[in-house]
């Protein structure tokens, strides 16, 4: 019998307890995305769907456009499908091999990456293919947990090989470099309050019940097993929307001067995008110092 290796048997506690995925700062981000996705877009997908959430939020925000989620596990779009037919949502879904992807995802609006790109080892690569299924002036939607630099590195470590991670991106930098060497230009960064998992009395019902019930205690403890760790990261991390687009001037939200000293490198790379027209540094600039103001009367929000 074939092991699994951690991040399949992840996805495998994820479609066995029918999970709702969320993407990196939950409901904010969704909320987030929601608000940026252009009103006339026709074509939107979800790359890296897991069960599926985040497409059918989107399929009933924009009722007229085609609303795909793709993913490369059977098990999970079998669950995200079962959940669109309770739903009734249009949203449809996809068992799709990365490689396969361009023959169906092509020409899209809107491309939403709501945490996938984590689990993957080649992100340059995946940044390639989906700057080729975007239409010209289409949108890329891109989810991280960007890490603070204090973050103990046995819990990243733990991380990795709990859930499977292939790239570990090393801060915003990181990420931003990646999108241009790929071609697109990150045209905004927003970063959203630090995201907890709240424990439900619903949740706790839940995990009570799969207890008892015969092969579903190992999955049980499994997942609240990640939970607890997922709550010890949520105290080191921020997640961070990033929006690309080709020719796009940089417009920083919520990164304040703090992290500018602490990670130079990254707000450099911000608001000197090779990308943007001669005029976009100015405004990039204008923007970025604007939130820092704002930001020293939050100051006791960022420890």
């Amino acid at each position: 019998m074939k092991t699994l290796s951690s991040q399949d048997y992840y996805f495998s506690i994820v479609a066995a307890l029918k999970q709702k995925n969320v993407p990196p700062g939950g409901e904010a981000m969704m909320e987030a995305i929601l608000a940026a996705i252009p009103s006339g877009s026709r074509k939107i997908v979800d790359f890296g769907c897991n069960t599926g959430w985040i497409s059918r939020r989107v399929a009933r925000a924009f009722p007229q456009a085609e609303v795909i989620g793709v993913d490369e596990n059977p098990a999970i779009i079998e669950v995200a499908r079962e959940v669109a037919r309770l739903e009734d949502s249009t949203a449809v879904f996809s068992c799709t091999e990365t490689v396969a992807l361009p023959d169906i995802i092509s020409e899209a609006d809107v491309i939403i990456c709501g945490g996938s790109a984590a689990f993957f080892d080649r992100p340059l690569d995946l940044y390639r293919m989906v700057a080729r299924c975007l239409r010209p002036g289409g949108l890329l939607m891109d989810c991280h947990y960007v890490y603070d630099a204090d973050v103990p590195p046995s819990l990243r470590q733990e991380e990795k090989e709990m859930f499977g991670l292939g790239w570990m991106p090393d801060g915003l930098n990181d990420i931003v470099s990646v999108h241009e060497d790929a071609g697109p230009s990150v045209g905004k960064i927003k970063r959203l309050p630090r995201f907890h998992f709240e424990d439900s009395a619903a949740a706790r019902v839940a995990r009570h019940i799969l207890h008892m019930v015969p092969k579903m205690q190992e999955l049980a403890e499994a997942m609240a097993k990640r939970r607890r760790l997922i709550s010890k990261l949520a105290h080191h991390r921020y997640p961070y929307l990033l929006i690309a687009r080709t020719g796009e001037q940089t417009v920083a939200e919520g990164v304040t001067q703090r992290e500018r000293t602490e990670v130079p490198m990254a707000s450099d790379a911000i608001t000197s995008n090779r990308h943007v027209s001669a005029r976009g540094p100015t405004v990039a600039r204008r923007s970025f110092w604007r939130e820092a103001a704002r930001a020293v009367s939050l100051q006791s929000a960022y420890p």
